[in-house]
């Protein structure tokens, strides 16, 4: 009777195997839904507040509400999809100038970082603002540029449009090309 227990035994097992494995089979629909976000952010902060320092004095101060990083085999980014705010300090610890923007970008393999939208660059030193849309910081070249039009307040209360923009990476010494004065107010 031991004999016949073992065969039962023997082909309930392989029984149940041929229905598992017969019963599994992978629909592509199915893994494709499963992997189909493949957008979402591999980090993410919330409410960003960092201090870049070099040589134990802090050159940039960078502020986000939001930041999401993305890693991938061919690029990695992080993105600030709810604005960036960047301050840049000089040696003794002075605030340079502000940037602002409703939206950034670092592009870490190209080392290039974007502002978008609503971009207005103050300068604390001289009192004077600059305003784009679009503006790249270009990290290995230390400069920045924007090849969109831009507005330039100045401290006496002109204004100018100009057609580009550059300037080295603290934004103290920049040029706009074709300015035009578009208001001037003479107390």
């Amino acid at each position: 009777m031991s004999t016949l227990v073992k065969h039962i035994k023997t082909i309930v097992t392989i029984m149940l195997t041929i229905v598992f494995f017969s019963g599994c089979k992978n629909d592509i629909s199915v893994v494709n839904q499963l992997f189909k976000d493949q957008t979402a952010p591999d980090e993410i902060s919330k409410n960003l507040h960092l201090y870049i320092s070099q040589g134990g004095k802090v050159t940039h101060e960078f502020k986000t509400p939001l930041l999401h990083t993305y890693r991938t085999p061919t690029k990695s980014y992080q993105e600030c999809p709810e604005g960036v705010e960047v301050i840049t300090y000089d040696e003794s610890q002075q605030k340079i100038s502000k940037l602002s923007a409703l939206y950034g970008i670092n592009h870490e393999d190209d080392k290039i970082m974007e502002a978008k939208n609503n971009v207005v660059i103050t300068n604390f030193q001289t009192g004077e603002i600059i305003e784009t849309e679009h503006l790249i910081w270009d990290v290995e070249k230390k400069m920045i540029y924007s090849n969109t039009q831009i507005k330039q307040t100045k401290s006496d209360g002109s204004i100018y449009m100009g057609k580009k923009f550059e300037s080295d990476e603290s934004l103290s010494k920049y040029t706009i090309y074709n300015p035009q004065l578009m208001f001037y107010e003479d107390e």
